[in-house]
C-alpha cells in the first residue's frame, strides 16, 4: 500500500460520522456485513466506506434506511461538508516516442467531486490533476473518437474488478450518453458517480405506462446488479480505455 493510500484510509477511520456509525452499529448488535445487506448493498459496501473512505459519504438514501434500524437521526451519519480527496500531482505530460510530425492530442484527467450532485462535467465540480499527450490518429482511427470529447478518470473502489482495479484510469468518450447494452459507462446513479456495464431493460412493451429502466452491472461478483429509472440517470459518457501499471 503506498503512502498516499495509507495516509487516506487513516483520515477515513478518524472520521466523525464514520466512528458514529461504527458505534451505533454495535449498539444495536449489527455488523457492518449486516447492515451492508440490509440496506440493499453488497456486503462489503460499509466496511469500505469506513475503513478506506469509499464512498466519500453515504448517499442520502441510504442514511436514511440507517438511521431507521439504528434508530438515531439521519444527520447524525451525514457530512456537513463532502471531504476532500487529496488532489492528485501534476505529472508532466510526454509525447509519445517514435511519431516525429504527427498531430498529438491533450487530453485532461480530471476529478469530479461528489458535489456534482446529477454528475455532470459541469466546470465548477471539475479539478483538472493531469494532462496526456496521445496521437490524434490512434484516438480517431483506433476508438472512433473525436479528441476533444474524451477526459480520462481514476477509478475508485473494486466493485469493477478485475476488469478495473483501484487507481485504474479509464479514457471516457464525454459525448456517448446514450445507455446501449454490452457497453461500460460512467454514470451517476441518482446515488454516486460509478462505472458498471449497462443493460436496457425494455420491460413490458405492452404497457405503456412502465418507466424505462437500465440495469447496472459490476465485474465483481460480489456487488449485486441493479436496476434505476432512465429518468434517474445521467450518463457522463461511454468507456473506450483502460490505463493501468503493469
Amino acid at each position: 500500500m503506498s503512502p498516499d493510500n495509507t495516509k487516506e484510509r487513516e483520515a477515513a477511520r478518524r472520521d466523525p460520522v464514520r466512528l458514529r456509525l461504527k458505534d451505533l452499529l454495535r449498539r444495536n448488535d449489527l455488523t457492518l456485513k449486516a447492515a451492508s445487506l440490509a440496506i440493499g448493498r453488497n456486503r462489503t459496501y460499509l466496511q469500505q466506506y469506513v475503513d478506506r473512505g469509499i464512498p466519500a459519504v453515504l448517499g442520502y438514501r441510504d442514511s436514511e434506511t440507517l438511521a431507521g434500524m439504528l434508530r438515531c437521526d439521519p444527520e447524525e451519519l451525514r457530512h456537513e461538508v463532502t471531504p476532500k480527496r487529496r488532489p492528485m500531482k501534476r505529472r508532466p505530460s510526454r509525447i509519445p516516442a517514435g511519431l516525429p510530425g504527427a498531430p498529438v492530442a491533450t487530453i485532461p484527467e480530471v476529478t469530479v467531486e461528489v458535489s456534482a450532485g446529477a454528475g455532470t462535467l459541469a466546470e465548477e465540480f471539475v479539478s483538472e490533476t493531469a494532462l496526456w499527450h496521445w496521437p490524434e490518429n490512434m484516438i480517431r482511427h483506433e476508438a472512433g473518437a473525436e479528441p476533444g470529447n474524451l477526459r480520462i478518470l481514476r477509478v475508485r473502489g473494486n466493485s469493477m474488478e478485475p476488469e478495473l482495479g483501484d487507481g485504474d484510469r479509464i479514457v471516457v468518450d464525454v459525448s456517448r450518453r446514450l445507455p446501449a447494452t454490452g457497453e461500460t459507462f460512467v454514470l451517476w446513479d441518482g446515488i454516486g458517480l460509478v462505472v458498471k456495464h449497462v443493460e436496457v431493460l425494455h420491460g413490458d412493451t405492452a404497457d405503456e405506462d412502465q418507466p424505462p429502466r437500465i440495469r447496472l452491472i459490476s465485474a465483481n461478483p460480489d456487488y449485486a446488479p441493479y436496476s434505476c429509472l432512465v429518468q434517474d440517470v445521467h450518463v457522463l459518457g461511454r468507456v473506450l480505455w483502460v490505463v493501468r501499471r503493469t
